[in-house]
């Protein structure tokens, strides 16, 4: 029978202990379980470093007991309670306030919002503060009165913060924040429009090395099994002609970690490893490895080993990155990680924490152990798991534009994906239920997206040890009514779906490095949304697909949106103008150059009446629309195609005829027509130089290095 705990048994309870308000401090679950043994540290060390002495401690520890009965992410919490905490003092200071009751929401408050005080701060710092109390002040409002008792409710009241009576509707900073925001993400969609076919190709490249890594490691840890060899063990291998490198790396296991750093480990320690008792009995036991070093195979440039390295090293990767460090060590991980333009001002970013077990994050033994190894130490599992959810998001994203939530609700079920064979041809689509709907659409995916889904499902079964991917619940909580029914969700692991919060971290993981920047200079890191964003752009911008049918495309029913979304970058209108300038003296049709009436879309549409489809083969591709045709049945450079390699031969003969029509136009004086032809060809070109990702990372895909193994 299991004894009830009298008090909190959190290391952090004795700090709070006469601070914070008792019934507080003692507040329960349901199930009996103190709420401060719930909380993560890593929220809570900022409460008691920042908070605690502060007249709204008690305001923001009910805060935090709400969050943990909501199950709201970590650093959702401390970015909230953070920035609440540095408003708050800036009020109070300004103010001369001793008491939380001294705060008047109708004119310190408004004050502030109205730029009155502080006129340093920005737009954005004004409706972050008031987005946060607002949401703070609602959701605590709304958990007392429905989740405690009358009487708990009356207690409860005094450090509930009091809802203003106006909200950012009310401020011209809202708008100017909203504009800044959108200047920020199309600036940043510019930066990335132009490499989409590169993005999703080094995605493949990149996991192609993992897969090839984790293949390696598990061949030496079958050998040392079978051989019952000592540890630790050597192996080596060649990485393909592209990388060029030859990666050496040592397997541990526990054990013999310890018995070949005996220097820095205690006598006990040395001794349970020897005895293989306590933590090092075998069914505590696991595998890792250290990478010791990379090779130039044919020059002398400095190798670069793996991509992600730098991560492991600067142990970056995880949530618990800040805690027990130096200030030192703080900054240089900050500087990282700004560096590469994670997180921002005033925050401690947390870019690489999966958010679930067994993804990305490392082992406590390997995290707390690496700094005692000649080379970096890291756990295959976790990052194999990560660049495999990383990849399949990378290549859905590019190639359909689809939201987050969307990918999620990818399940191996027959309703969800489903295949068609046409004229000896399989085209592929999976059902999900769009952003503000409630029943399923169709999302028409490639024969590449096939096979990355085929390599997570074979993911999946080897980490069950199962046949069938097991059936769990949705991942996003707030979306849960629409999905009541377990699935064998693709994104999932441990049993648990993934959520929107581990989708992220992973396509970062997978794409670190990756050199973009603003316009201004300012690193940009690659989202889902801005994949979106670009995936419209592209669509609209550079290949002449129609706003209403990009909006098809997207899932969206608004089409001021797609009109958002699609917008030209900077650079895209200098190359527009540009190019107008050279023609604008040939041709111009005013009458052609204004808004189409309902009639004209009516009109429009009987036009492209004849549908292309994804059931039919177009040159150099497949396309992968089932709506009207987007661009009169211009396939070439069209986003609604996805370039096949069995088609290469067709764009080299489209490029060889655009050459001939070019010199025919020529000779007949006709320059738009040149024009077309060589638009024509570059479209050709373009498509080709992505078939040429295709066929490289397709054949490293077979590539099978040869491995070394060293006593």
């Amino acid at each position: 029978m299991t004894q009830t705990l009298t008090t909190p048994q959190s290391p952090f309870y004795e700090n709070l202990l006469g601070k914070v308000d008792e019934q507080l401090l003692n507040f329960r679950d349901v199930r009996g379980t103190f709420l401060i043994d719930r909380m993560n540290e890593f929220y809570l060390k900022y409460y008691i470093n920042q908070v605690l002495d502060k007249p709204w401690n008690n305001h923001l520890y009910l805060y935090m007991i709400v969050s943990e009965e909501r199950n709201l992410n970590p650093q959702s919490i401390r970015n909230a309670t953070r920035n609440l905490n540095v408003r708050l003092k800036n009020l109070f200071d300004y103010y001369h306030l001793i008491e939380v009751e001294h705060l008047n929401t109708d004119t310190h408050m408004y004050e502030y919002f109205k730029g009155t005080i502080f006129e340093n701060h920005t737009d954005n710092q004004r409706s972050e503060f008031l987005m946060y109390y607002r949401t703070v002040s609602y959701r605590v409002n709304k958990w007392v009165k429905s989740k405690v008792s009358k009487e708990q409710q009356d207690y409860l009241e005094q450090f509930i913060f009091p809802m203003p009576t106006y909200d950012s509707k009310d401020f011209k900073f809202t708008k100017a924040a909203k504009e800044q925001a959108r200047n920020t993400r199309k600036n940043e969609t510019d930066a990335i429009v132009d490499f989409l076919p590169q993005i999703r190709a080094e995605g493949h490249f990149r996991w192609n090395q993992i897969d090839r890594l984790r293949k390696m490691y598990l061949k030496a840890c079958e050998e040392v099994k079978n051989d019952d060899l000592e540890l630790p063990f050597n192996f080596e291998y060649d990485e393909p002609e592209r990388v060029g490198e030859h990666f050496c790396f040592r397997l541990w296991d526990r054990p013999s970690f310890v018995l070949h750093h005996q220097d820095q480990f205690s006598q006990n320690i040395i001794k349970d490893a020897k005895n293989r008792t306590k933590r090092y009995f075998d069914e505590n036991n696991h595998y890792f490895v250290e990478f010791i070093k990379a090779e130039r195979l044919s020059d002398g440039d400095e190798a670069e080993g793996l991509w992600f390295l730098e991560l492991i090293e600067m142990d970056v990767i995880g949530s618990n990155i800040y805690n027990n460090v130096s200030e030192v060590k703080i900054q240089r991980k900050l500087e990282l990680l700004n560096s590469w333009g994670y997180g921002n001002e005033g925050e401690l970013p947390m870019p690489f924490y999966g958010n679930h077990k067994g993804i990305l994050g490392q082992s406590t033994y390997v995290t707390r152990n690496k700094d005692k190894a000649e080379g970096i130490l890291f756990d295959v599992e976790p990052i194999y798991a990560a660049a495999t959810f990383g990849l399949l998001g990378v290549d859905i994203c590019t190639s359909t534009g689809a939201r987050i939530n969307e990918l999620l609700q990818i399940n191996h079920t027959k309703k969800c994906i489903k295949a068609t064979k046409v004229n000896e041809d399989v085209k592929y689509s999976f059902y999900a239920i769009p952003k503000g709907r409630d029943e399923a659409e169709q999302y028409f995916i490639t024969t590449e997206t096939m096979k990355i889904l085929t390599n997570v499902r074979k993911m999946l079964l080897e980490h069950y040890k199962t046949e069938k991917i097991p059936s769990v619940d949705y991942g996003i909580k707030w979306r849960k009514h629409l999905f009541n029914e377990p699935k064998p969700y693709f994104f999932q692991y441990h049993k648990k779906a993934l959520n929107h919060l581990s989708i992220s971290p992973c396509i970062r993981f997978l794409l670190h490095g990756l050199n973009f920047e603003t316009q201004e200079g300012k690193p940009v890191t690659i989202k889902t949304h801005l994949l979106r964003h670009a995936f419209a752009t592209e669509a609209v911008q550079r290949h002449n697909v129609s706003t209403d049918i990009v909006a098809k495309l997207l899932h969206q029913r608004d089409i001021n949106v797609t009109g958002y979304y699609s917008e030209p970058t900077q650079s895209q209108v200098a190359q527009e103008v540009s190019e107008l300038h050279d023609i604008i003296m040939d041709y111009i049709d005013i009458d052609e150059a204004i808004l189409r009436s309902p009639e004209d879309l009516q009109q429009e549409y009987r036009e492209y009446k004849e549908n292309v489809g994804v059931l039919n083969n177009v040159i150099g591709g497949v396309c992968v629309t089932n709506m009207v045709c987007p661009t009169k049945m211009a396939c070439l450079g069209c986003q609604a195609k996805i370039p096949q390699p069995e088609k290469k031969h067709e764009l080299e003969e489209v490029i060889e005829l655009s050459r001939d029509m070019e010199k025919r136009f020529s000779a007949m004086n006709l320059p738009i027509e040149v024009k077309k032809a060589k638009a024509m060809r570059k479209h050709a070109r373009t498509e080709l130089k992505e078939i040429e990702l295709i066929e490289q990372y397709r054949k490293e895909e077979d590539y099978e290095p040869n491995i070394q193994f060293k006593k």
